[in-house]
């Protein structure tokens, strides 16, 4: 009764209420988006950081594209556990002809992509095993190494 009271002495209807609490949802919400972007300790690779991209269109005037993108945790900047799936805005930036992307914002949130998400693990995986695998080759034939460090030394003489 009190709340009732303090809203007809306000001249404050329930659809004014609502709408004021819909509008502290949203602004919630879109404070949450704005925290979903990346955050990698640089040193580390550990933090969240936006892998993957699909559904990329660009923006006629070439000032930014909007693409969709799994937020993951990595560490050592490997994928570990993908967070959210998200619609991200990324600026674009043009000097002397060359392109540069920065300043991703996530704007919306969706269910996770799990086909994004399996591509993802895939190539991070093939990554890894392809650094396997030449650091078994290296170990087991260290000729070649010298062979390479040779040839780069003297041009490939």
């Amino acid at each position: 009764m009190a709340l009732e009271s303090e809203l007809r002495r306000r001249n404050l209807s329930t659809s004014e209420v609502n709408a004021y609490r819909r509008q502290a949802a949203d602004d919630i919400e879109a404070d949450n988006l704005r925290r979903a972007k990346r955050q990698v300790t640089p040193h580390f690779g550990l933090g969240k950081k936006f892998l993957g991209k699909t559904n990329c269109r660009r923006d006629p005037s070439d000032l930014f594209e909007l693409y969709e993108s799994t937020l993951w945790f990595v560490v050592l900047c490997f994928p570990v556990y993908p967070i959210a799936t998200y619609t991200v805005r990324r600026d674009l930036e043009g000097w002397l002809g060359i392109v540069f992307r920065s300043n991703e914002i996530a704007l919306d949130r969706h269910p996770r992509n799990w086909a994004m998400i399996l591509l993802t693990w895939v190539e991070a995986s093939a990554f890894v095993l392809t650094l396997r695998l030449m650091f078994l080759l290296m170990l087991h034939h260290p000729e070649w190494v010298k062979r390479l460090h040779v040839g780069a030394r003297f041009g490939g003489l």
